[in-house]
């Protein structure tokens, strides 16, 4: 294989253990897997140059981390600055839910499949939300294997994403079932 074979087959291994520990740590789903995405982005272009860090998945973890506490900081920045436009006192906003636990980073690939595959999603909504997170198939591929338009498994798994985050769905639920 190639070097950059090699650099896209540890990436496509790393990605749902990178992504398992940041949804335990900071539980939103759709933020750590767009962070994990950036952090994917950012290996794949400064690993064939720079060369592969001796640690790679606490490399990405890190990476990602970083991106999602720059995105949950901006995000509450702009809450505050809509609360003080609006007069609500800062007290009342919802914040974040930070889980800083300092916990060894394990392989968080199978909660991540607990949280994928609870009951409060649909089996289809289940499967495909898996093979994203977990397998890290594209959503063009999940559809392929499903026989649906790319367009309509997009949105199966943007509604189950959706359904994590409305019904409160979290690491820490999954784990006491």
């Amino acid at each position: 294989m190639s070097e950059t074979a090699d650099v896209e087959h540890l990436l496509r291994t790393s990605t749902p253990q990178v992504l398992g520990a940041l949804v335990r740590q900071y539980g939103h789903f759709d933020a750590c897997e767009e962070a994990v995405q950036e952090a994917l982005l950012a290996a794949a272009v400064q690993w064939p140059a720079e060369g592969v860090p001796a640690n790679p998945r606490a490399w990405l973890i890190t990476v990602a981390s970083r991106r999602l506490t720059d995105q949950l900081r901006s995000d509450e920045s702009r809450r505050r600055r809509e609360a003080a436009a609006a007069h609500i006192p800062p007290a009342q906003l919802l914040s974040p839910a930070a889980d800083a636990d300092d916990q060894q980073a394990a392989d968080d690939t199978l909660t991540l499949l607990f949280l994928c595959s609870h009951p409060e999603l649909s089996s289809a909504s289940q499967v495909a939300l898996t093979l994203r997170a977990v397998g890290g198939l594209t959503t063009a591929e999940i559809a392929h294997a499903f026989l649906v338009p790319e367009h309509t498994m997009a949105q199966r798994i943007s509604r189950a994403k959706q359904r994590i985050k409305i019904s409160g769905i979290s690491v820490s639920h999954t784990s006491q079932e």
